[in-house]
């Protein structure tokens, strides 16, 4: 129910409780009034009779003894005759007036005129008979008594009679207060009632006010239109953007769309409520939102003007699904399409490219160099597979790994374009005005032949671009067999943890010899694992299985320990060898590593200086200025460091200079053909040259022979390490 009926119906009500009481109120108002009539013209006025009537009876009663008295009627006799007179109207009135004890009243009236007769009879005669007379006015006295007991009642009665009157009246009168004082309370009530609708009334007023200020103050454009279509108003912000939109247009029916009337007739048909939709008016991009009145015949309608908002999301989408350095699609995006194609059945191949040796250019050159290049190659790409016959989408994944989305291609074609891509890569990359010359690794695989899931079919081609990486510089078809080493290391990794808990690792030590004396003096802690049917698996074996699930981590600091523990042994018994530890890349990189060395430092009690910590070449050069502040901090606690595996890599002099290195690991690949090959013989000597010129010492991996020896030694190399010496054995068996 609405406040305004309320109002009225709490008002009505008020009405036709006032016209009820005034009714009753009028009612007992006449009752008291005729009580009060009644009382003025005929209690009263009964009163009044009978007091005279008895004041007549008595002065008529003195009249007739002052005549007995006197004896003589004159002077007297007129009063008395006027007095009886009285009597007569008097009994006359009191008849008309009374009933009951008023019919006796005319009876003793008679008597009193006889007796008045009589006695006036007896005194005006010659023989007046006084006892008579006398006894005549006893008698007159004893009428009078009569009549007199007869008026007290009738008194009584009146007095009575008046007295309910006054009763009732005050009764009436005090009905009438009474509602009155309810009709006031009602009235206060309802005026409290009223007031606090009016209250309630006068804020919706103020809030409808407001409302109806809404339109006009909005900042966006609102409007209101009939049934047909048409403009019935339109509020200033309307105006505000037709000028900005159409400066010379005065027809706000422009900043509609072409088809809103068309779409009006349709919505009004199959929908209630609110429409919203999209629309572009010019350069602007517009938002609607369409109230449809129907009990009104009226529309409204809201536009806002999101194009800032929609060029923001359309900004963050192109952000969402591509590459901030070249531009292209990323692997969101691949996914989605890829998706896509599985969806609908479409068959299409997945190409993946990796640049090789990547992390180490952006190592030498820095990463803005790197950004530089994979925006190039990103370039190149395009337009190599613009100008191919197949369908060809180019996404950039991470890092250095690109991704072609070939749709219904055969391997024969997707081969043919790996190839020519790999054959563009033959034309260097011109960057900040120097050129670079990439190997492309690839691997590809075909939907649905190999895999009818997104995350299947890109595990595939990773494991194809993982076995092409590899070779280097290849290009590989999926295989299933791909999986297999990956699947073989779950049981290795059970293994490991099995290993830790049951200590079967153990280490042994290979001896690092003075290449000229022959002499030991250091030697390389090497992990065995030998399992409970004693067998032995290889570290080439577990080693990357344990990088790969981050067991390196566990068991590289029981390594670390025991290579601790054993330089302690030594130099306790007074051997002065020092132990070399390898470090794995997962370990160095490890952000609690520095802390580990710390407590095994001071749980061992160790000398710093007899260990020596080596780290491979690859593993620097993957962050060099980083590893370089971890080198820094190892060799400040006091131990010696050396790069493993050079030669092998590809670190920079610029780099090397700045390594805070004591030596150099030859590594075995240059000794093995050492004594036949001369590009091996000529690559050692130009490592020992370089190192000495670095002051630093050189120490020779895989030395087999004599011959190899005896060249290594004619070179200056420090220390030599390998099978010809010494195998890799327990410590006692070291010093034996």
């Amino acid at each position: 129910m609405s406040l305004t009926k309320r109002i009225w119906i709490i008002l009505a009500t008020v009405i036709a409780i006032g016209v009820i009481m005034s009714y009753i109120v009028r009612n007992s108002g006449e009752q008291a009034g005729i009580s009060s009539r009644n009382l003025v013209s005929v209690t009263i006025p009964k009163l009044n009779l009978i007091k005279q009537l008895r004041a007549s009876i008595t002065e008529h009663e003195r009249l007739l003894y002052e005549y007995y008295a006197r004896t003589t009627r004159e002077g007297l006799w007129e009063k008395i005759k006027s007095t009886e007179t009285e009597l007569a109207d008097q009994l006359m009135a009191i008849n008309e007036g009374f009933s009951g004890h008023v019919m006796t009243l005319p009876k003793l009236y008679g008597e009193i005129k006889a007796l008045q007769n009589a006695i006036d009879v007896n005194l005006i005669s010659n023989s007046t008979d006084w006892d008579q007379a006398r006894a005549d006015l006893a008698q007159l006295t004893k009428v009078g008594q009569q009549a007199e007991a007869i008026l007290v009642t009738l008194t009584k009665e009146v007095e009575e009679h008046a007295q309910q009157q006054t009763i009732r009246s005050q009764q009436q009168i005090q009905e009438m207060v009474n509602l009155v004082i309810l009709y006031t309370l009602v009235i206060m009530a309802s005026a409290l009632v009223l007031g606090y609708f009016t209250q309630i009334n006068i804020r919706k007023t103020a809030k409808r006010r407001a409302l109806a200020k809404f339109p006009e103050r909005n900042p966006n454009p609102v409007m209101n239109l009939n049934w047909q279509g048409e403009i019935l108003f339109a509020n200033p912000a309307s105006q505000k953007l037709l000028k900005e939109i159409y400066p010379e247009s005065e027809n706000l029916t422009d900043l509609l769309p072409t088809d809103f009337q068309e779409n009006l007739k349709s919505w009004q048909k199959n929908y209630d409520g609110q429409i919203n939709f999209n629309a572009d008016i010019d350069t602007k991009h517009l938002e609607f939102s369409l109230s449809l009145l129907r009990d009104l015949e009226s529309c409204h309608l809201y536009i806002e003007d999101v194009t800032e908002r929609k060029e923001a999301q359309d900004q963050l989408e192109y952000q969402a699904f591509h590459d901030v350095h070249t531009g292209l699609p990323n692997r969101r995006k691949f996914e989605l399409d890829l998706t896509h194609h599985i969806k609908h059945t479409q068959a299409c191949s997945i190409l993946l490219i990796s640049i090789d040796r990547f992390k180490f250019i952006t190592a030498s050159q820095g990463y803005h160099i790197g950004d530089d290049i994979i925006h190039h190659l990103g370039k190149r790409l395009q337009e190599l597979t613009a100008s191919m016959s197949c369908q060809i989408d180019t996404y950039r994944l991470e890092a250095s790994t690109f991704c072609l989305l070939v749709s219904h291609a055969n391997t024969n074609e997707v081969l043919y374009n790996a190839k020519l891509i790999q054959g563009a890569m033959d034309e260097a990359l011109y960057v900040n005005q120097h050129s670079y010359y990439l190997n492309l690794s690839m691997g590809y695989c075909h939907y649905p032949q190999d895999g009818n899931t997104t995350q299947g079919l890109i595990s595939n081609a990773h494991a194809a671009l993982n076995h092409a990486r590899k070779l280097g510089d290849s290009i590989e078809a999926y295989h299933p067999q791909f999986h297999a080493s990956e699947q073989s290391w779950l049981p290795i990794e059970r293994g490991m943890r099995e290993a830790l808990e049951k200590h079967q690792f153990i280490m042994f030590y290979q001896a690092k010899v003075d290449a000229q004396s022959g002499k030991i003096c250091a030697a390389e802690s090497l992990i065995r694992w030998f399992k409970e049917d004693g067998s032995m698996m290889s570290p080439a074996t577990f080693i990357p299985v344990a990088e790969q699930t981050g067991l390196i981590i566990q068991i590289g600091y029981w390594i670390i320990e025991q290579g601790f523990k054993q330089a302690k042994q030594f130099h306790d018994a007074g051997h002065n060898i020092q132990i070399a530890i390898n470090i794995s890349a997962r370990q160095f990189q490890y952000r609690h590593f520095l802390d580990q060395l710390s407590q095994l430092i001071e749980s061992t009690q160790v000398n710093p200086q007899h260990i020596e910590l080596e780290i491979t070449e690859s593993l620097i050069m993957e962050n060099a200025d980083q590893s370089i502040s971890i080198m820094k901090k190892l060799k400040a606690m006091g131990f010696s460091l050396a790069i493993d595996d050079f030669g092998t890599g590809y670190s920079s002099l610029s780099y090397l200079k700045q390594f805070p290195i004591d030596s150099l690991k030859i590594d075995q690949a240059f000794v093995k053909h050492l004594e036949s090959d001369e590009n091996d013989k000529s690559i050692v000597a130009a490592i020992i040259d370089l190192a000495q010129h670095l002051k630093l010492k050189t120490i020779a991996e895989g030395v087999e022979t004599h011959e190899q020896w005896q060249i290594l030694k004619n070179m200056q190399c420090d220390y030599i390490q390998g099978y010809y010496f010494s195998k890799p054995s327990t410590p006692d068996k070291l010093l034996a």
